[in-house]
């Protein structure tokens, strides 16, 4: 019998209809890690489990995507639940995936890991931007169940530490499908609230799934979109939401949150009274620091104040004054006694004393003179005689008692030469006795 050739698409038929026949092919389990993701512009995921020996193509369809509460990512390892069927075209087999779990992680628990990591890259959670809280707030906003035991939590606190201040409820569904988007909405209405300076976001304790509403996305960016500062007070103290990362401060519990927001009066008074002492204690210090800076300084301008200065010049004028009164009289005194000193030696050296000592010594003197000069006279009179007799000899005046005389010319020098006196000039003639003037007519030189 001659064999029969099929088709591709009949041999493709074969292998699906003897996959369908296989009912542990239609409600199936596989684990295995995350490759090759894709998500297609029409919201369909594709992706490869693999394991370290085998592949398996998967396809999640839009409408399970959206069921699924995390994001996948390749390298996760994941249990997927569906069916396995051929596909036709590609000539291959897939797994159609109608759930996916993470292997050994709730997928909540993933989703709300990832919603952290993604709003923290965002900066959302940023410490810089958290808001302060006041001090002591006029109207606090509950957002929370009008019928819950946290309201009532809050209430009891708030009334306990300051029954003055108003509590405002902004009434949310805080558990189920929709509750997100109420807190949502009663965080918008709480901004609204006049005269509110806080809200607090709070629910009792529950169950994971029973506190995802405040694991929701669209709370958090609420919180941070809230103009007013946002404490949350949600579930136990060992829960720690993504509400409690983006609100301002976070508390343990509701009571614990309406601590934080509500101060005790009493505390507040104690407060008050001890800042008051400390305050007064400051003051004074400060008022004693300033008189002590007004005391130094009042002290530098008195010392530099112009009665003062002018005060120190006369003091030092008068010092000064007095110091040259001193120095004047002992200088006076030096110098009368230089005077004195002066006085005795001038009184000695006074011409009428030395007039008279210098009479008493002339007169000795010329007495010893003129007995001196007497001695020589006579000494000398007999040698003196003799010259004097041949002076007399040879004097012209005995020549001219002769009869000679002596001719002289203007200038008193005796002539000796006629040629010395030309005619004209004055020439005077000596005699014995008198003497002649006359005026040269002629001269006759010698032969």
């Amino acid at each position: 019998m001659e064999q029969r050739a099929y088709t591709v698409s009949e041999v493709t038929s074969l292998v699906r209809d003897a996959v369908s026949a296989r009912p542990e092919l239609e409600d199936l389990l596989v684990e295995g890690e995350v490759s090759n993701i894709t998500v297609s512009t029409a919201g369909h995921i594709y992706f490869t489990l693999k394991d370290s020996a085998s592949s398996l193509g998967c396809v999640v369809w839009r409408t399970n995507a959206q069921r699924i509460p995390f994001r996948p990512e390749n390298g996760m390892t994941l249990v997927a639940h569906g069916a396995v069927q051929v596909y036709a075209q590609g000539g291959r087999y897939q797994l159609y995936v109608d759930r996916l779990e993470p292997s050994g992680f709730g997928a909540l628990a993933l989703a709300v890991e990832q919603l952290k990591k993604r709003l923290a890259a965002e900066g959302l959670f940023d410490e810089r931007a958290k808001r302060a809280l006041p001090v002591l707030p006029r109207r606090v906003v509950a957002v929370t169940s009008r019928t819950g035991a946290a309201l009532r939590d809050v209430h009891t606190v708030m009334t306990r530490r300051a029954p003055g201040i108003d509590l405002v409820l902004s009434p949310a569904t805080v558990q189920g499908e929709s509750a997100a988007e109420t807190i949502a909405r009663a965080l918008q209405r709480a901004s609204t609230v006049r005269g509110a300076d806080v809200v607090l976001l709070v629910r009792g304790g529950g169950s994971f799934e029973d506190l995802m509403p405040f694991n929701a996305e669209v709370v958090a960016r609420a919180i941070r979109a809230s103009p007013l500062p946002v404490v949350t007070g949600i579930g136990h103290e060992t829960d720690t939401t993504v509400a409690d990362l983006a609100a301002d401060r976070r508390a343990a519990t509701p009571s614990a949150a309406a601590e934080v927001v509500v101060p005790s009066v009493l505390a507040l008074r104690g407060d008050v009274a001890r800042r008051s002492l400390r305050l007064g204690e400051r003051i004074r210090d400060a008022i004693q620091r300033r008189r002590s800076l007004l005391q130094a300084v009042d002290a530098r301008l008195r010392s530099r104040s112009p009665g003062l200065i002018v005060a120190g010049l006369r003091q030092d004028l008068d010092r000064r004054t007095a110091l040259l009164r001193h120095s004047l009289l002992t200088e006076v005194a030096a110098k009368r006694r230089a005077l004195d000193v002066a006085n005795g030696g001038l009184r000695e050296s006074m011409p009428r004393h030395r007039v008279a000592t210098e009479r008493t010594r002339l007169e000795s003197t010329t007495r010893r003179l003129q007995a001196a000069g007497r001695r020589l006279v006579e000494t000398r009179q007999p040698a003196l005689e003799g010259r004097r007799a041949r002076l007399e000899a040879l004097s012209p005046r005995r020549t001219l008692e002769r009869g000679y005389s002596v001719t002289l010319d203007a200038t008193g020098r005796a002539l000796t030469d006629a040629a010395d006196v030309q005619p004209g000039a004055r020439v005077r003639t000596l005699l014995h006795r008198g003497g002649l003037e006359s005026d040269v007519a002629e001269v006759a030189p010698a032969p």
